[in-house]
C-alpha cells in the first residue's frame, strides 16, 4: 500500500505541474511530497478513528469512553477539512471515502480489529475501544510527527503539531484511565 501511495502522489505531482512548488503570494513556503503524503493518509485514517468513535458514542455506558470519542471526533472531522483544503489547493484530489479500502495502509485498524470491537459488548467494549484507539491515536501521532519532520508547508506542519499535542493528550488520558 505504501508504495502504490508513492505513486499515486508522485503521479498528482506530476499533473499538477507547480502547483505544489511555488509557495504563492503568502509567501508561505511550497508543500511537498511529504505534506501531500500526510494528509493523503491522515485523511483516511482520521475517518476510521470518528467511525469507531460513532460505534463507542452509541454503545458505551462509560462517561470517560464517551467523552474521549466525541472529543476525538469532533477534533478529526475539523482536521479533515483542513487537510481536504489543502489537498484542493495543491490540486491533488481528496482521498475517498472507503473503509474497507484502507484497512491495509500502515497505522490503519484492520477490517478484523473493526469487528472484533463491534462485536464486544460493556465493559469488554470500552477496554477494548480504549485499547484500539489508543494504538490508533500512537500511529496518527507517528504520522504527524514524520510530517514535521520532512514537510515544508506551514499550515500543514501546523496542523501536524496539533495533531502531535491533542492526541498525545489523549493517550494520556486513555492510560490514566487503565491504570485507575
Amino acid at each position: 500500500m505504501r508504495a502504490r501511495l508513492l505513486i499515486i502522489v508522485l503521479g498528482l505531482l506530476a499533473l499538477t505541474g507547480c502547483s505544489m512548488t511555488g509557495g504563492g503570494a503568502s509567501g508561505e513556503p511550497a508543500a511537498n511530497e511529504a505534506d501531500a503524503t500526510f494528509s493523503l493518509r491522515m485523511i483516511p485514517h482520521h475517518r476510521q478513528t470518528i467511525d469507531i468513535a460513532k460505534v463507542a458514542m452509541e454503545r458505551s455506558k462509560d462517561q470517560f469512553v464517551v467523552d474521549v470519542a466525541d472529543k476525538i471526533a469532533t477534533a478529526e472531522s475539523g482536521e479533515i477539512e483542513q487537510m481536504a483544503t489543502y489537498l484542493r489547493s495543491w490540486n491533488i484530489q481528496v482521498p475517498g471515502d472507503d473503509p474497507h479500502g484502507t484497512h491495509k495502509m500502515a497505522g490503519m485498524m484492520t477490517a478484523k480489529d473493526v469487528e472484533t470491537l463491534k462485536g464486544a459488548q460493556g465493559k469488554q467494549f470500552d477496554d477494548l475501544f480504549l485499547a484500539t484507539l489508543s494504538r490508533h491515536l500512537r500511529s496518527g501521532v507517528d504520522m504527524a510527527k514524520d510530517a514535521q519532520a520532512k514537510g515544508e508547508h506551514i499550515g500543514s506542519k501546523a496542523l501536524a503539531g496539533k495533531i502531535i499535542v491533542s492526541q498525545s493528550e489523549v493517550l494520556d488520558q486513555i492510560s490514566a484511565k487503565q491504570k485507575s
